[in-house]
């Protein structure tokens, strides 16, 4: 099947701090292959936290004529 191709526009994805609430979360080590762990800590706070199968920020595509909600 031929490629195809269409205009798009990138959103940015970010997790905002659940302990200051102000910060925004950014990936600070490798993934664990085994239970999917990315470790994260805050910008501002320092909080660290783990998020399961996905790291922030990140980027998501969406075509120009959808909602990017």
């Amino acid at each position: 099947m031929p490629e195809i191709t269409r205009p798009v526009k990138a959103i940015e994805v970010n997790y905002v701090c659940d302990k200051c609430s102000h910060g925004m979360m950014k990936h600070c080590g490798d993934m664990d292959a085994a239970t999917g762990l990315v470790p994260h800590r805050c910008m501002i706070c320092s909080h660290e936290q783990n998020f399961k199968w996905v790291s922030y920020p990140k980027i998501r595509y969406v075509g120009l004529d959808e909602h990017s909600d």
